[in-house]
């Protein structure tokens, strides 16, 4: 059985594999069953042998044999199995000990939210309706508010539908590519000499482009990470609709203020989500990701400036 301190350096690739639906049906059925033979996995879970080879030679460090050669969890997969069990979801955090305080695990869940981005990666329907729901609603307030998002910031816009909506995917198109070539740059593979056999391709994919399938959830998963931004544009739509003054007219001398004061709410609020989506879609740890969120939102706050000044 592997030990915790050969697990802790690569935990960021352990966990994505961990998400992958057949291995985790495969932790789950050797958990549930206590100890199984090879034939009978393959043949409770309808996959081929192949299939179950490859996807148990993953798992090493979460699957052992018996001396009868059935199958068993070991002390990290059975740690993995209670999480599956109980539904929730699979961190880096399963390999490291538990904070005894609650209030820190509140706080983690908040400002850390990526048990939103777990089941929005592994459910097409519900990413579908999220991605869509949160299209509908940051082009209606855009549009109804004659504003654009400018990477993290949103800034007024001309009257023109055709150019808010344009502009506006061509941020998420920004947004994906700054979150993947930080990424990239962030997670350290391409600084680590090469292992036998492993160019740069591969490396790479260990952090994105592995599959078309993974880099399409991680696209519609950043049109729900964007939605906490319209925050300004929602305060600005009820201010327009019902009047209520919540933004001072331009002419007056604290319009900037407040107008950059619910701005900034908006991207404290977009932050955790940005840093959560980046740690489970692009394999990071929560401390890489928070950087490479960070790197872009200074990205940001140099291109507005230049937008504004130019």
């Amino acid at each position: 059985m592997s030990s915790d301190k050969s697990i802790i350096p690569d935990e960021d690739e352990l966990v994505w594999l961990l998400r992958h639906k057949t291995r985790k049906r495969i932790l789950l059925a050797i958990g549930d069953n206590e100890k199984i033979s090879a034939t009978a996995l393959r043949d409770l879970l309808k996959i081929s042998t192949g299939s179950l080879y490859y996807n148990l030679r993953q798992l090493k460090d979460f699957v052992t044999q018996d001396q009868e050669r059935n199958y068993i969890l070991t002390e990290e997969g059975k740690k993995v199995y209670k999480i599956l069990k109980e539904g929730g979801t699979i961190t880096p955090d399963i390999f490291r000990p538990k904070p005894t305080s609650k209030i820190v695990t509140v706080l983690t869940n908040i400002f850390f939210p990526i048990w939103l981005f777990s089941p929005i990666f592994e459910n097409s329907g519900l990413r579908i309706i999220t991605s869509s729901l949160s299209i509908l609603v940051s082009l209606t307030l855009l549009i109804y508010t004659r504003t654009k998002p400018i990477l993290f910031h949103i800034s007024p816009a001309n009257p023109d539908v055709f150019e808010i909506a344009t502009t506006y995917f061509s941020n998420i198109l920004f947004f994906y590519i700054l979150l993947t070539v930080v990424s990239i740059i962030f997670s350290g593979k391409l600084t680590h000499f090469h292992k036998e056999g492993e160019n740069i391709i591969v490396k790479i994919k260990k952090v994105a482009w592995s599959s078309i399938e993974d880099e399409q959830k991680f696209i519609l998963s950043i049109f729900i990470a964007m939605l906490p931004l319209m925050i300004y544009p929602g305060i600005l739509a009820l201010d327009k609709f019902f009047k209520l003054n919540l933004i001072p007219a331009p002419s007056q001398p604290e319009y900037f203020q407040v107008r950059d004061l619910y701005i900034t709410l908006a991207q404290v609020v977009a932050l955790p989500f940005f840093i959560s989506l980046t740690a489970y879609g692009r394999r990071l740890n929560g401390t890489s990701a928070a950087l490479v969120v960070l790197v872009v939102y200074f990205i940001s706050q140099i291109v507005t400036q230049f937008f504004f000044i130019g």
